[in-house]
């Protein structure tokens, strides 16, 4: 089976919890929510949060932690800053956290995302580490890192970060992460998925173990809005 996740705005309460109902009646399995996509996602207000709560009804509401823009290195009062949100995103009921935090030399800093996600298990929120996985240098040797620290989950387009293309371009690198994984931690296969390409993206991987998700924001609009027919038509497209 493939889950489906929908990333959906989270600058305002309002429309925050409009889209959130929007994901769950179209049958998202979960949702990540962001605020300031034109920054490539940012740590939601905790009024949105609770928001996304009140109209999201099942277990799934993962909330992305990320302090700024621009790159991934953080300094010691940025993940402090970090703590805190994965904190509030505890008691604003949420089921997980997206983060990440990278070495300038394009590895995972272990020291600053070990204890991130230890603090968010310790909530019982489940850590998902983003896209600045499609930053670092070496693949492999990361998907082994964030293993071995507990990651729950790992999102990735199988495309350098910077770089344009789609999931369908990076099919590749992610055939080779999801049969390294070998079901030890879930995927979630991001990078403008939409209904149409996403059976093509999954037609391309060779069978495998574990939990797999697809992700897709706006691939899952219309008029700019979170789209309950186009989140349905994606878990359509992917159960078939």
């Amino acid at each position: 089976m493939v889950k489906v996740e929908a990333c959906i705005r989270g600058d305002a309460a309002k429309e925050t919890g409009l889209f959130a109902r929007a994901a769950f009646q179209g049958g998202a399995d979960t949702i990540e929510l962001c605020a300031s996509m034109h920054l490539d996602g940012l740590t939601p207000p905790r009024e949105s949060i609770e928001a996304a709560r009140l109209a999201f009804q099942r277990p799934g509401l993962m909330v992305m932690v990320r302090p700024r823009g621009g790159d991934f290195c953080y300094s010691s009062d940025e993940i402090a800053e970090m703590r805190r949100e994965i904190e509030i995103a505890a008691e604003a009921k949420a089921d997980g956290v997206v983060l990440g935090a990278m070495a300038s030399g394009g590895e995972i800093d272990a020291q600053q995302i070990g204890p991130l996600i230890e603090l968010s298990h310790s909530l019982d929120l489940k850590a998902t580490f983003h896209r600045a996985f499609d930053a670092v240098s070496d693949a492999q040797k990361s998907l082994e890192l964030l293993i071995q620290l507990g990651i729950d989950r790992i999102l990735t387009s199988g495309v350098p970060w910077g770089e344009s293309g789609s999931a369908l371009d990076g099919v590749f690198v992610l055939n080779q992460l999801i049969q390294q994984c070998a079901g030890r931690t879930e995927i979630v296969i991001g990078g403008s998925v939409s209904p149409e390409n996403a059976p093509l993206v999954l037609k391309e991987l060779q069978p495998w173990r574990g939990d797999l998700s697809v992700h897709a924001y706006s691939g899952v609009m219309e008029n700019d809005k979170t789209s309950a027919r186009k989140v349905r038509l994606l878990v359509d497209a992917v159960s078939e």
